[in-house]
């Protein structure tokens, strides 16, 4: 049976380490350790197996680090994924979290650097899926590790639009520059990544500036393009209309992997031929979701379903260089 592939170019294993309260300089004994396999496509995949959704993660894998996240896959999250060895060493991120708090840091390993014939084994992996019927639609997620990746996104895209399978794009950075001129059906970025596209900073981007930006790709043929502001409003154009949605107000948890629980959810609903209002509700509930739950991906559709009755989503226009609301949907 087909499921939903997605694609992580550079996973990592998210370690985090739980602590007392703690200041630099400090001996810190850790309270407790977990181990989950990051990325997001990875938690993309996780969050479409919570909404009912068939997902097979696709990653580089490399060395001892590699192996372990191999297991992780596997074993703990009950997976088949679909993975591509490389020489170097899979990154480890290390997330240090003070007690029960949100209170946390982060420390990243350098990314790995994939070879051009690692990179052309994904490529024909992928290719050879979606030949074989394999792929249902396709999530593409995350940075780029290496010179020799940062194509592989936009020959994505054209690998499933030439084989009529639906592919949404969660990106910045080289990949989002070299799939530019293509047309993913879905578009999705938070605001700080769109600034990185537009070469300017956040603070600087009017709600016209990032609409137009989105027009650009919906004007070439993508179905949905969306900017997310984290706690603030969802921007959004689709062939007919500009979009605005409201998102409710929470105490979060942990924001990490929102954006991908909201991506897995523009998939479940772009899968199940909904109408553009109810897909962007029900997916902006999925990343709140999760950011009322620790670990990314983890949301529970019962509580997706209680947000959603809460979002707002209002149909907007310009006015000068200002957006009012047309209609409340």
């Amino acid at each position: 049976m087909p499921v939903v592939h997605s694609l992580t170019l550079n996973p990592c294993l998210d370690k985090t380490l739980t602590v007392p309260p703690w200041k630099p300089g400090d001996n810190v004994r850790g309270t407790a350790v977990r181990e989950v396999v990051g990325g997001k496509g990875n938690n993309v995949a996780r969050a479409l197996r919570r909404l009912g959704v068939g997902a097979r993660p696709v990653t580089f894998l490399g060395g001892a680090t590699g192996q372990r996240c191999r297991e992780l896959l596997i074993h703990d999250d009950g997976f088949e994924p679909l993975i591509i060895d490389s020489r170097a060493e899979t990154r480890t991120i290390l997330t240090v979290r003070t007690g029960e708090s949100a209170i946390q840091s982060a420390f990243f390993d350098p990314d790995p650097q994939i070879s051009a014939d690692e990179a052309c084994a994904m490529r024909t992996a992928i290719e050879l899926a979606i030949r074989n019927s394999q792929v249902r639609a396709l999530t593409l997620s995350g940075s780029s590790p290496s010179e020799e990746t940062h194509s592989l996104f936009a020959e994505c895209v054209e690998l499933a639009q030439r084989a009529g399978i639906p592919v949404l794009m969660d990106t910045y950075g080289p990949s989002l520059l070299r799939a530019s001129g293509s047309a993913p059906d879905v578009v999705q970025t938070n605001l700080k990544e769109a600034a990185g596209a537009l070469k300017v900073e956040s603070d600087q981007l009017s709600e016209a500036v990032i609409f137009d930006w989105l027009s650009s790709w919906v004007k070439r043929g993508t179905k949905l393009a969306l900017v997310t502001q984290g706690p603030g409003s969802v921007l959004a154009v689709s062939k007919d209309a500009f979009w605005r949605v409201i998102v409710p107000k929470i105490d979060p948890v942990n924001p990490i992997g929102s954006g991908d629980s909201l991506l897995a959810g523009l998939c479940r609903g772009l899968l199940g031929d909904e109408y553009v209002t109810d897909i962007l509700r029900y997916a902006v509930a999925c990343g709140v979701a999760n950011a009322a739950v620790w670990d990314a991906g983890a949301i529970d559709p019962r509580t997706v379903s209680g947000y959603a009755e809460l979002i707002e989503i209002h149909q907007v226009r310009i006015v000068g260089d200002k957006f009012d609301t047309i209609v409340r949907a």
